[in-house]
């Protein structure tokens, strides 16, 4: 199924629901999200804001339900690459998903600069489950692994719900949902460039104070 069709009749789902039932769904779906099933992550916090917006569930209900939903899934998957090691990618099911090439450039990632994608990480769908499995089995330490992984969600989800919410309420569901779809384009590239810059401006202070040092 395309990507659009998915996110359509996620939405489609989400919208029958209210109360208990649409806190429970959401973060179910969330959950298996985070164990990188091609669910999308960011399509369910949106559908949580439109369902805040019809009604059904609060708006900071439906906040707090998404980012619990998003930790617990990521906290598992890192959880289990540090309790199995590498052996996690031969455990039943985990071969299908988190295939050979995911796992080495999630693997490339974390031992490039661990800091940068734990939190870059959870704006990047496709590699964010493989990256928290392999941070796991790498060593992270958890400390540095729930920080920057919580910062990041305090980020993005509020955001993707409260745009389902605005949307919802200001234009319509079809045209909010096409909208939150492409600022999530521009949200990456935003995240990217300012985490690049901080790191290229640590660096670069790093090798100024050794040149000082030097000198």
């Amino acid at each position: 199924m395309e990507a659009s069709a998915l996110a359509n009749h996620l939405i489609e789902f989400l919208q029958g629901l209210d109360g208990i039932t649409a806190y429970a769904a959401i973060l179910g779906l969330l959950l298996i999200s985070g164990l990188g099933v091609p669910l999308p992550e960011d399509i369910t916090l949106i559908g949580s804001g439109i369902l805040a917006a019809m009604g059904a569930i609060s708006l900071p209900g439906a906040i707090i339900a998404g980012f619990i939903g998003v930790l617990l899934g990521d906290a598992f998957l890192f959880t289990l690459g540090r309790k199995y090691g590498r052996a996690v990618f031969d455990l039943p099911g985990f071969r299908r998903v988190f295939t050979s090439h995911r796992i080495a450039l999630a693997e490339e990632k974390v031992l490039s600069n661990s800091q940068f994608i734990c939190f870059t990480a959870r704006f990047l769908p496709g590699l964010r489950a493989p990256i928290y499995l392999t941070a796991g089995v790498l060593g992270v330490r958890p400390t540095i692994f729930y920080l920057l992984d919580g910062l990041a969600a305090l980020i993005s989800v509020p955001l993707w719900v409260v745009l389902g919410w605005w949307f919802t309420l200001n234009v319509d569901v079809d045209t909010g949902l096409y909208y939150a779809k492409k600022a999530q384009i521009y949200l990456v590239i935003t995240v990217l460039c300012v985490v690049s810059g901080y790191v290229f401006y640590r660096y670069w202070r790093r090798e100024k104070k050794t040149e000082m040092d030097v000198g």
